[in-house]
């Protein structure tokens, strides 16, 4: 039989839930600079939907899935192994994701381009477990941090990539059902 792999919660839990509410300060932040400067908001939703369209193709689904996963993981990559320059980067990845997510959710409702229902129905299935794994990630680079810089040792490195490795698999799944599920259920594919 095969080793189990077992799962240190209790190194990644603080680092995990801190990020979060840094992820949701962030969505706060960008949703009421949209709504301050509106102006500003639209040329900023205009810019991230280009950035995105160059990103992932809409050819098919697969090819949507294919663009979804390897955006998303790059992310996760960069916050996981850049984690390592004293655990700030994991932190600007998530308040930029948040700030992100809030400006454009904050767009499409006061520019009416969609409703609550169909914004909500746009981001719930995959976005409950993409956010978190993002998140994971993020913590992961900073257990990076602490294993190495701070020194706590190689059990805490390796805690870190099994960590990284589980959001990078929960990232696929994300990535699945936002390309297959998500347009059908929200009703914009």
């Amino acid at each position: 039989m095969g080793r189990s792999v077992s799962l240190p919660w209790g190194k990644v839990k603080r680092d995990f839930l801190l990020l979060s509410v840094g992820f949701v300060a962030g969505s706060i932040a960008g949703a009421v600079v949209v709504l301050l400067n509106p102006a500003g908001g639209g040329r900023l939703f205009q810019y991230i939907a280009r950035t995105i369209a160059g990103k992932i193709s809409r050819k098919s689904a697969f090819s949507t899935f294919l663009g979804i996963y390897l955006n998303n993981l790059g992310v996760a990559t960069s916050a996981y192994a850049l984690g390592i320059f004293f655990g700030v980067v994991p932190w600007l990845v998530v308040l930029v994701n948040g700030f992100i997510l809030g400006a454009v959710v904050a767009y499409i409702l006061r520019a009416h381009l969609m409703g609550a229902t169909t914004v909500i129905l746009g981001l719930l299935p995959h976005g409950v477990i993409e956010i978190p794994a993002i998140i994971l990630a993020a913590a992961s680079g900073v257990l990076l941090y602490r294993g190495t810089l701070k020194r706590e040792g190689m059990e805490t490195v390796y805690a870190s990539l099994k960590f990284y490795v589980l959001s990078a698999l929960l990232l696929l799944l994300a990535a699945f059902i936002e390309a297959f599920i998500t347009p059908r259920v929200a009703g914009i594919g």
